[in-house]
């Protein structure tokens, strides 16, 4: 060798030595590149006018987080109108007002993007030719090759209101094939090859993990160069065991995938998500998915599913005859999607979810606030781990959930369609005092049954109960009274009234398929039915039955109006959606679903029954009594026909506490056929399990310093001193009718 050729082979090292320290300094992560910072709680809403409804506003917290934990979204404070900038770290000297009257801001942290998934390294531990340039050392191979894929993005997380993680993402593993170059290409060779390393595969698993000879085939001839998965994702501890136990021609192949920590929680809220496409397969297309992306298919994965999407990322893969990879390089990172923020706190649904789980085998419970609007707790039995669909549901899987009696898919907080029963009682009554049928002091009889045309309307008790105004009415949930006030009242007051409260609409929940119930009117009635909603139409519509259906998030709706005292709120699933810097990119305010328009007298009256029907001697709920704060509700034991039979509905709704309502619920149960369930046995305990259980939470975090019992419950007695201690709730005499049947949503039989 020369000295001039020397010299050149010296130039072009170091000439390729430097380029590469070039690229890496300038690949590598700058100053301003700094953690994601964790959320923080929600700050209190102190509401003095309840009239005037506040808005949200984006916080930031300032801690730091290890880089490797999984970042939050950034949580609201609702005490603003307006979107806050994300609020950067300064020092004690910046944070005095007085001192420092006129801050500059900091531009916005830099969002780190998550690493790549770790593509498997087979690179060549020495090039055939000692200091030859990667690319020239390509140039001269005819069967090498350089592709160009797209690496789909993360989703964006979904969490609850705190920033706790609903939905993320995590690495998930596959056992993938890794074809050599076999230069004659015999098929049988390159089955065997790829039979062999199943087999070990399952030997190890003792699994039944296979491809078709077809399959192995079509690879090896199209798509070589990329590894080929044939197992489902990996637990943590099989891949540990790959790892511990590795063969040439085998490697994990890791992919981003949907994760939800909670399994089952909030699983008819969050949703699912399902693969958009099937793994590619033929000949590698230049810029197509290294594997395939997800789209939402149910609850919110479906709803913002364009808000989740991220952004492709683009990398360029050098590979050599045998399928070596030589070099890649990184064109575009994918951007991970936005995060949707919800309503939702993790300590209410896990608690609501408890309580159903412990009390029912099927039924909802829905928590809301009285203000805001903002929806707590969204809970329905039975649940499923949504897991279950990532990466993929199985067939057998998905049978077994749609075959299950008790209807597990099924939402039921605001997909099922019930009877109301006398939870409608409330909008009834305030019916009747708005249109003058009755005042504080009217007092009707309330007797074992009346008749009306040619039937016999009963009451629960078996016992007249004497003369009863409306809050007694109320406390003692007299059926008869309300057949009495309910037709006076007239069915277009009630129906108008119910409208009032959002009955027979939809809440406006940002989830599909949302039921919106049914309210009978005059109009309705005489088109589909041909008669007038008049005679026993409406002595059924009073007590919540006959035509009169709604779902537990309708009922707690009404009860979140009764509690605000002014308006109706709208409930309010998602409060935001942020993007990778916690900037708000939608902030969902506080709406008004309707103005009720009452008195405040009349209403005054109304949440004395409801006070007294958890705190009198005499009241139907007893069992739901708080240790920390006055209760107040209403409780219900509808009919309901399902398939031919005859079930019961137990329902208890209201709000806490009694004397500044901050939070409206609304619970159901479901009973089996031959069983006796009222709201009194059933609902009742099961709603005050839930809240002095969250009230014990808030006194050991110091939240009741400053609250004190201030309701007074009624001193009525039953004629005779009858005490209600064993009593039960009000089952309404009459069965069946067609209409609820066919809007039944559980026409499938158990």
């Amino acid at each position: 060798m020369t000295f001039k050729e020397v010299i050149s082979h010296i130039f072009l090292l170091v000439a390729w030595l430097f380029s590469s320290l070039v690229y890496a300094i300038e690949d590598g992560p700058t100053n301003e590149e700094k953690p994601v910072p964790k959320a923080i709680a929600v700050s209190k809403v102190e509401v003095k006018d309840p009239t005037k409804i506040p808005r949200a506003l984006p916080v930031q917290n300032n801690e730091a987080i290890d880089e490797l934990a999984i970042p939050k979204a950034i949580p609201i404070k609702e005490d603003s109108d307006e979107v806050s900038e994300p609020i950067e770290n300064k020092s004690e000297e910046t944070n005095n007002i007085e001192d420092n009257p006129v801050e500059e801001k900091e531009p916005p942290k830099k969002f780190e993007l998550p690493p790549l998934p770790p593509i498997q390294d087979n690179i060549l531990k020495e090039l055939e030719k000692e200091n030859q340039d990667v690319r020239a050392a390509w140039e001269t191979q005819t069967e090498a090759r350089t592709l160009t894929l797209k690496v789909p993005a993360p989703r964006g997380q979904i969490t609850d209101r705190n920033g706790d993680p609903l939905a993320q993402n995590k690495l998930g593993y596959f056992v993938a094939l890794k074809f050599p170059y076999f230069k004659e290409s015999k098929a049988l060779e390159i089955i065997n090859y790829a039979k062999e390393r199943i087999t070990y595969i399952k030997d190890i698993y003792d699994s039944d993990w296979s491809l078709s000879d077809e399959r192995i085939i079509d690879h090896y001839k199209n798509r070589r160069w990329l590894p080929l998965p044939f197992s489902p994702m990996l637990s943590e501890e099989q891949v540990e065991t790959f790892k511990s136990q590795p063969k040439a021609g085998l490697e994990l192949f890791p992919t981003y995938q949907r994760f939800y920590p909670g399994e089952g929680l909030a699983c008819h809220v969050v949703g699912y998500v399902g693969k958009k496409a099937k793994a590619p397969s033929g000949a590698v297309v230049p810029g197509e998915l290294l594997w395939p992306i997800t789209e939402g298919r149910e609850g919110l994965e479906k709803t913002f599913d364009d808000r989740l999407q991220g952004s492709p990322g683009k990398i360029n893969y050098l590979f050599d005859p045998n399928g070596v990879k030589l070099a890649e390089e990184v064109i575009a990172r994918p951007v991970p999607g936005k995060n949707v923020i919800t309503s939702i706190d993790i300590e209410m649904q896990t608690l609501a979810e408890k309580v159903l789980s412990d009390h029912t085998e099927r039924g909802a419970f829905v928590v809301m606030d009285c203000i805001t609007g903002d929806v707590y707790a969204l809970a329905s039995r039975p649940t499923y781990d949504i897991n279950v669909w990532i990466p993929a549901i199985t067939n057998n899987k998905f049978k077994e959930l749609q075959e299950d009696p008790d209807l597990p898919l099924f939402p039921r907080a605001f997909r099922g369609q019930y009877p109301p029963a006398s939870a409608f009682k409330i909008s009834v009554a305030l019916a009747a005092l708005e249109n003058g049928t009755v005042d504080q002091n009217t007092l009707i009889d309330c007797p074992r049954s009346i008749q009306i045309g040619d039937k016999i309307f009963r009451n629960w008790s078996k016992k007249p109960e004497g003369n009863l105004n409306v809050m007694n009415a109320i406390m003692r949930s007299c059926n008869t009274w309300f057949y009495v006030v309910g037709r006076e009242t007239g069915g277009e007051n009630i129906a108008s009234m119910a409208h009032r409260f959002g009955f027979g609409e939809k809440t406006g929940l940002p989830l599909s398929a949302e039921e919106d119930g049914f309210i009978p009117t005059n109009s309705v009635l005489q088109e589909k039915y041909g008669h007038s909603f008049t005679g026993g139409y409406v002595a059924h519509a009073s007590i919540g039955q006959g035509y009169v259906l709604s779902t537990p998030m309708q009922v707690a709706q009404m009860m979140a109006g009764v509690g605000n005292g002014y308006v109706v709120p709208k409930p309010r699933l998602v409060l935001q959606v942020q993007d990778l810097n916690n900037n708000v990119t939608e902030n969902f305010f506080p709406e008004e679903k309707n103005a009720l328009n009452v008195s405040q007298e009349n209403l005054s009256l109304i949440r004395q029954g409801m006070v007294d029907v958890v705190n009198a001697s005499s009241g139907t709920a007893m069992r739901a009594r708080n240790e920390y704060v006055t209760m107040s509700g209403k409780t219900g034991t509808g009919q309901w026909v399902q398939n031919g039979e005859k079930l019961l509905i137990s329902w208890f709704a209201g709000c806490v506490p009694a004397e500044n309502p901050r939070f409206a619920f609304a619970a159901i149960c479901e009973g089996n056929p031959g069983q006796e369930i009222t709201g009194s046995n059933k609902s009742a305990p099961m709603v005050g399990e839930f809240f002095n259980s969250l009230y014990e939470l808030k006194k050991e975090r110091g939240e009741l310093e400053d609250y004190s019992k201030t309701a007074v419950a009624s001193t009525f007695k039953l004629p005779d001193d009858q005490d209600n201690e064993q009593s039960v709730d009000e089952v309404p005499s009459e069965g069946s009718n067609t209409l609820r049947r066919l809007l039944n949503p559980f026409r499938k039989k158990r």
